[in-house]
């Protein structure tokens, strides 16, 4: 303390560059930082939320052609179906496939058509005869 100078202020006693700091407080604001966990919370849930909802959408659209007993009436449908075609008999070819076409959007028939062998009641067979 030399010639009487206060050397109580800390600007006073520092001769050299001032530094200053900028910190967060020690407890932030009540639920700052909740606020962000919720955040990441909500954006991962949401988001595989949205991948399950995506693989699996349109399950229920699908599930009547995949689930289908007995397809080898149909199978066996499609293939005169071709052979119309490569025999160049267009006009059958198209009645045909309109019937084919007639079976797969009405679901009861489809149903009907791919029943298991054991199951099958005598009507089935009327079905298949009148759809060939």
């Amino acid at each position: 303390r030399e010639g009487g100078e206060d050397h109580s202020s800390s600007e006073s006693s520092c001769r050299g560059p001032h530094i200053y700091t900028v910190s967060n407080p020690i407890f932030p604001e009540l639920g700052g930082t909740s606020y962000s966990i919720i955040g990441l919370y909500l954006t991962v849930v949401l988001t595989i939320g949205r991948f399950v909802r995506l693989s699996f959408s349109g399950q229920l659209s699908r599930v009547i052609y995949e689930q289908l007993h007995d397809v080898d009436d149909l199978v066996d449908y499609c293939e005169v179906v071709y052979i119309a075609r490569y025999s160049v008999q267009y006009e059958l070819e198209e009645e045909l496939y309109r019937k084919l076409i007639k079976i797969f959007r009405t679901p009861d028939l489809l149903i009907q058509l791919t029943r298991r062998r054991d199951q099958a009641p005598p009507a089935h067979q009327r079905i298949l005869s009148r759809g060939r």
